[in-house]
């Protein structure tokens, strides 16, 4: 069977790779994983943001992340978005709405394609 991580889609929406149906920001999609249990939060603040040669085993890049109070609120939010009350990963910061931070980047997502609640029901009952 193969694995899924869950989220919400962000900015523009996107299309799900099952059906074609277009899909909104702020709707729950399935993403397929590689190996779910490799997949980890690596979130860091400004001052404790590693260099390249200190990058955590896994993660690929870090990218900008603004901190919002509900995730996929605001449709026209582009990129990462890390819910309020999140931790530095090396110092514990509690990051709060609208600050800036970085995420990690991690192997484990195949890709950016995204399944609708109602594919991924299907692709799991394909693979009992």
């Amino acid at each position: 069977m193969r694995d899924f991580v869950s989220g919400k889609l962000v900015s523009g929406g996107g299309i799900c790779e099952g059906c074609g149906k277009r899909m909104q920001g702020g709707e729950k999609v399935f993403a397929l994983a590689l190996e779910v249990q490799d997949i980890k939060k690596c979130l860091y603040c400004q001052g404790c943001r590693p260099g390249d040669g200190e990058m955590p085993q896994g993660v690929m890049s870090l990218e900008p992340a603004q901190v919002v109070d509900e995730l996929g609120l605001d449709e026209r939010r582009m990129g990462f978005e890390v819910p309020a009350g999140s931790l530095c990963t090396r110092c514990g910061h509690y990051f709060e709405t609208d600050e800036w931070l970085f995420i990690g980047v991690v192997e484990g997502l195949s890709s950016g394609i995204v399944y609708c609640g109602d594919c991924y029901e299907s692709e799991n009952e394909r693979e009992e």
